[in-house]
């Protein structure tokens, strides 16, 4: 790296923008060497500014538009070039940032990241990663959120997107994924995800199988796939868990609970600990050439810090250019695309159809 990193954070982005965003900056200045690039409207920036101390080592960058959560991602894209968003973004893809960071509209992140930074050769979409506690090591959630519908060709890209982000940003070479899916059975699910798992089979991917909801946490998987509405509706439901666990944790500490003696009861306590005090951050964005991180809408001045400190550790693992040159990770995305167009092409009328007989299902209609 010829000069000092410089991390580019979204300021408008977030429901607590500029305020937040600018206080978890320069809480994460005083925790890093990089330089922290604030890009908003600098009239704005400079006034939340001007009430605390600071180090140099924060900038202002102007850029006068913003993107609305409720903005639609390609449009944003196209009609505001003037955004936070964009411009951060540019900054990133012209060299003169080496990360962002957005608490912003996530479906406006990944339209612009991927335009201004195009994805790891091969693959259709990117996915958000998420890493959530575990009893064992931490569990990769993918896709938990930069989607909200997948085909199965998203899916079974994601798995191997999964593989290579664990094995080269968590250190595990051979993880195991599952997709998540309502049974462990073969013949359960929606067509979306039997197509996954008919495509893995045509690939040299290890063996995937099919993981329930309620032993996602049992520590058999090191990641997960599933599609966007799922992930994000699932890292909800565990952010309200976290709440509870909070309040319950709190509560055994003031005295107000007894703790259980009950053997099973004492076990989830730790675990418990952690998913009620995991220090939240943001997701990297998997799949794009450089390094893009999305923190929550609701995040608050510590998560923006933890965000823009993730960003840091992730470009110093070089971690988006080793996983655009992992060999194994770019032949099964082509593998992936080559079987799925082969299919196509034999004069399948939809993305799988495997028998004009709808399948039976133990619910009284489709899987």
């Amino acid at each position: 790296m010829a000069g000092p990193m410089v991390i580019a954070v979204d300021a408008m982005g977030g429901d607590a923008a500029p305020d937040a965003v600018v206080r978890g900056a320069l809480q994460a200045s005083t925790r890093t060497n990089a330089r922290i690039l604030l890009v908003g409207n600098e009239k704005r920036l400079h006034r939340c500014l001007a009430f605390e101390k600071h180090s140099p080592a924060v900038d202002v960058l102007h850029a006068p538009d913003t993107v609305d959560m409720g903005d639609l991602g390609p449009l944003a894209l196209r009609k505001k070039k003037l955004s936070s968003l964009y411009v951060a973004m540019d900054q990133l893809q012209r060299g003169a940032a080496d990360a962002v960071v957005s608490a912003g509209n996530s479906a406006a992140i990944v339209a612009t990241a991927s335009h201004h930074l195009g994805l790891i050769p091969g693959l259709k979409r990117p996915a958000l990663g998420v890493l959530l506690p575990s009893f064992g090591p931490d569990l990769l959630l993918a896709d938990a959120g930069a989607h909200s519908e997948s085909g199965s060709i998203h899916l079974a890209q994601t798995v191997f997107l999964a593989v290579s982000f664990l094995k080269h940003a968590c250190g595990r070479p051979h993880p195991s994924i599952g997709i998540l899916n309502i049974g462990h059975e073969p013949t359960k699910g929606p067509r979306t995800i039997q197509g996954a798992m008919k495509l893995l089979a045509e690939t040299s991917a290890p063996a995937v199988r099919y993981v329930e909801p309620h032993t996602l946490f049992h520590g058999t998987v090191d990641g997960v796939v599933c599609d966007g509405f799922v992930g994000n509706a699932l890292l909800k439901l565990l952010e309200g868990v976290s709440d509870a666990a909070r309040q319950c944790m709190e509560a055994y500490g003031d005295g107000i609970l007894e703790p259980s003696s009950n053997r099973e009861a004492s076990s989830l306590e730790p675990w418990l600990h952690r998913l009620a005090f995991k220090e939240l951050g943001a997701a990297p964005l998997l799949g794009v050439r450089k390094t893009v991180l999305i923190a929550h809408g609701r995040s608050r001045a510590r998560e923006i810090a933890n965000a823009i400190l993730e960003a840091e550790s992730y470009v110093r693992q070089e971690l988006s250019p080793r996983m655009a040159k992992d060999e194994e990770l770019l032949e099964n995305l082509a593998a992936v695309r080559s079987h799925y167009t082969r299919w196509m092409l034999a004069g399948l009328k939809g993305p799988w159809r495997f028998s004009t007989k709808k399948p039976e299902s133990d619910k009284g209609g489709q899987p």
